[in-house]
């Protein structure tokens, strides 16, 4: 029979297959470096099932039996081996996978929950290994769950389903599992012998193929057999009724199959398609993440633009501001002049003697309203100033909302982890949250106020600063405090000759003082609008660097991951390809 050819098989590995397998192992190496570049983003399972995989490569080659309950694969698998060494019955007698090896004697080991490790010295499984599956439609779920997890270390899978009620939706469910994983399957038809004529058989195995066919892409191989009439045979050692069981067809479809070259065949190509599957797939995991990402550079981009736009505005609405203040200096220069022509003159030699009142005419024709005028116009820049920051914090701060309301109205893509999506939602949930914070902690008040200390500092007038007392009046004290030197206090001991060369003294002497406050009010205002465009510039992109690290490392990291499952994916094709998949 079947057991004694097989042992006849020779089962020296060839050079080729040995190449073979090392270029494999090779390449399922590079594999797993590439999925490592995922971090904890790689799903747990599919990293088990892969290494699982390709753990097989050198193990025995693996035979797995599945099927739902009650269709008779424990019977089967006792009927190929000649021997009761699972239990049959019609209710699930299978809780647990089962993995068949060859033993001097009958054991039975739990290795881990649900794995059960039997035993057995049966001669097939010298050279195979053989599992038993709980059924697909098993009562528990973990049941259906453990044949799941099983068949992605499978080199060969027999499907059995039951002649009396064949291809159900349940079977159907797991086999476009299996075909996901681009294993071979056969099908195996128990329970032949229950059909009532040749018309029913033909019937049943024509549904099976057709359906298989649908769903795997190929007609699969079906086989009706009788394992209940297989066990009488061999019992009965009636070779009839083991032809009239079908087993005759499945041994002679084993002693093609399981013969070394195919049994290496398969066995290379097991860990290459799972390798294939999942390169496959975190391929498309790194491409959807990369658009993703694509978004977050463009949320950056936009970020930085509003910075740059609003560094522009700044500087473009600042010019007409400080033109106001141009103007009103320029409009005390003008009565200043005037005065100066009007008072030092041969006819006000009486008036220039009398120099508090010339002090008190200067301040009531030239310096007038212009204190506190210059006061309420510096009052608005700097209101200006605070305004634009805030409307930049709450453009951003609105800008992140809708960018996070969009962020979870798209979810995951994929199913593949958490730690990449929770990362990237955390850190733009953190530039939202320091916007927010920025608004809702915004003291106008304060802010003016701070920043009008600054602006009388830049402006070199904070030594005569008191309490209460505005920059306007400041800024103009340093034009009146050099009037005692031009008045009538040196005209008395010069003579009248003089009094040309002081008025044009005067009046030089004015201008440069008015040049003087214009120039230190200009830079001190510009100073400050430079300075708060680099302070928000400075706090959000403070509040955007994690977020901007995080997407960079990202990038590289997926471009490189992505890369690299593209090349081994690739070679693996193309040794798929040389080994006949």
């Amino acid at each position: 029979m079947v057991i004694g050819k097989l042992l006849r098989r020779n089962r020296i590995l060839g050079d080729r297959e040995a190449e073979l397998r090392a270029r494999e192992r090779e390449l399922l190496d590079r594999l797993g470096k590439a999925f490592e570049r995922f971090g904890t983003d790689v799903d747990p399972d599919d990293l088990r099932h892969f290494n699982q995989a390709s753990e097989q490569l050198n193990g025995l080659f693996l035979l797995v039996i599945a099927g739902e309950f009650n269709s008779g694969k424990s019977s089967f698998i006792n009927a190929l081996l000649g021997e009761r060494v699972l239990p049959e019955g019609v209710t699930p007698t299978t809780d647990r996978i089962n993995v068949l090896k060859w033993g001097d004697e009958v054991s039975d080991e739990l290795v881990e929950a649900y794995l059960l490790e039997r035993t057995h010295p049966a001669p097939l499984l010298r050279d195979i290994n053989i599992v038993d599956t709980p059924g697909t439609n098993a009562v528990l779920r973990e049941h259906e769950e453990l044949t799941r997890d099983f068949v992605p270390r499978s080199d060969l899978v027999l499907f059995v389903t039951s002649a009396d009620r064949p291809f159900t939706e349940s079977e159907r469910g797991f086999l476009e599992q299996i075909r996901a994983w681009g294993k071979k399957i056969v099908f195996i038809v128990n329970k032949i012998d229950i059909l009532g004529g040749e018309d029913d058989r033909t019937t049943v195995l024509k549904f099976v193929r057709e359906n298989g066919a649908a769903l795997l892409g190929e007609e699969p191989l079906v086989f009706p057999v009788s394992a209940r009439d297989a066990m009488q045979a061999r019992t009965a050692n009636d070779e009839a009724m083991w032809a009239r069981s079908g087993f005759r067809e499945v041994e002679d479809f084993l002693l093609t199959t399981l013969d070394q070259q195919e049994r290496i065949r398969l066995k290379l190509l097991n860990p290459l398609n799972v390798g294939l599957k999942l390169a496959a797939k975190y391929k498309e995991t790194a491409f959807e993440r990369l658009k993703l990402l694509a978004e977050d550079v463009s949320t950056l981009q936009n970020i930085d633009q509003q910075l740059a736009a609003f560094h522009q505005d700044m500087l473009k609405d600042f010019g007409p501001r400080l033109g106001r203040l141009d103007a009103l200096l320029n409009e005390m220069e003008v009565r200043g002049l005037n005065f100066f022509d009007e008072t030092i003159r041969f006819g006000k030699i009486r008036e220039l003697m009398q120099t508090e009142q010339v002090r008190r005419d200067f301040e009531r024709v030239v310096v007038g309203e212009t204190p506190k005028l210059i006061d309420d116009e510096v009052g608005r820049v700097i209101d200006w100033i605070v305004e634009r920051n805030l409307k930049l914090w709450q453009d951003i701060s609105a800008y992140i909302e809708r960018r996070q309301i969009n962020r979870h109205r798209e979810g995951m893509i994929g199913e593949v982890g958490r730690g990449f999506n929770y990362n990237r939602q955390a850190l733009l949930d953190s530039i939202g949250r320091a916007a927010g914070e920025a608004v809702g902690g915004f003291n106008r008040e304060a802010e003016s106020r701070k920043l009008a200390e600054e602006v009388r500092g830049a402006s070199g007038v904070t030594m005569l600063a008191g309490a209460g007392v505005g920059l306007g009046v400041l800024m103009t004290a340093m034009l009146t405090g050099s009037l005692a030197d031009i008045t009538g206090i040196t005209l008395a001991a010069t003579g009248l000759y003089v009094i040309p060369a002081r008025r044009r003294q005067a009046k030089a002497e004015f201008q440069k003082k008015v040049s003087e406050v214009r120039g230190r009010l200009n830079e001190a205002l510009t100073r400050q609008v430079h300075s708060a465009v680099a302070d928000s510039q400075d706090k959000v992109n403070e509040s955007i660097a994690p977020y901007r690290r995080f997407v960079q490392v990202q990038q590289e990291q997926l471009n490189e991951a992505r890369g690299e499952l593209v090349v081994a994916e690739d070679a693996l094709l193309r040794l798929r390809t040389e080994i006949g998949g």
